[in-house]
């Protein structure tokens, strides 16, 4: 932090790998049926665990110095995810589909929200505390945190958002409206599709400064429930 700037006082080089890792195991199962003629199905789990040095994009790390906490959750991983996909052909011709996706939540950095290293990058991560470490100490469902530090031991990726859920529906009916006529059919589809049918709040932001009452608190989350209604006329 005290390290004489070669351009002068609040000026730093800063260097990037263009390198880094990722290492970790996958685990995947799927289940399908397409032999009935009104039901099928696809269903498929998978968990994961990867750990990466770096994420979409360029990433700086804490401090130029060390890497240590940098080798941490890849950005983009849920560790256990759910899907299935099905239709079924109902009576009278109908028609009904469903997609339904689930998985643990997010990862997020937990920073203090400053910039105690002095590198002009607010990126600083806490440090794991004890009760009886002097200073302001906080309680978080990850451990005791402190942001009386410098370049923390806190890793990155160390916090988790809430899971998601997403359910889609369609139902649909198509109306023949020249029968006789085979060769040049005209058709109207009538149709009705909600997206998150359970009404779900799936979460994409929540607070990560440690000081902060907000504290992986959500204050951000994708659209709700939505109902559309159509129709479609081909010929």
């Amino acid at each position: 932090m005290n390290a004489p700037r070669p351009y002068g006082g609040n000026e730093n080089i800063l260097r990037y790998e263009n390198s880094g890792h990722l290492a970790g195991n996958v685990v995947s199962m799927s289940l399908d049926q397409h032999s009935y003629k009104r039901f099928q199905f696809h269903a498929r789990y998978r968990h994961m665990n990867f750990k990466a040095n770096g994420g979409d994009g360029i990433v700086s790390p804490q401090s130029a110095y060390s890497e240590q906490g940098e080798s941490a959750r890849a950005d983009w991983l849920k560790f256990n995810a759910g899907s299935f996909f099905g239709s079924l052909v109902l009576p009278k011709k109908f028609e009904v589909s469903a997609q339904f996706d689930a998985s643990s939540g997010a990862s997020y950095t937990i920073t203090t929200g400053t910039d105690s290293n002095g590198d002009g990058i607010v990126n600083d991560r806490p440090s794991y505390a004890s009760p009886s470490m002097p200073g302001t100490v906080y309680w978080t469902r990850y451990g005791l945190m402190t942001a009386d530090t410098t370049n923390g031991n806190v890793p990155r990726n160390v916090g988790t958002m809430p899971p998601t859920v997403h359910l889609d529906m369609n139902l649909s009916r198509a109306f023949v409206l020249n029968p006789r006529d085979s060769e040049h059919l005209r058709t109207v589809t009538l149709n009705a599709r909600s997206a998150n049918v359970l009404n779900h709040a799936n979460i994409n932001g929540v607070g990560t400064i440690v000081s902060s009452s907000s504290l992986d608190q959500p204050y951000q989350a994708e659209p709700a429930r939505r109902i559309e209604v159509g129709a479609r006329f081909s010929f």
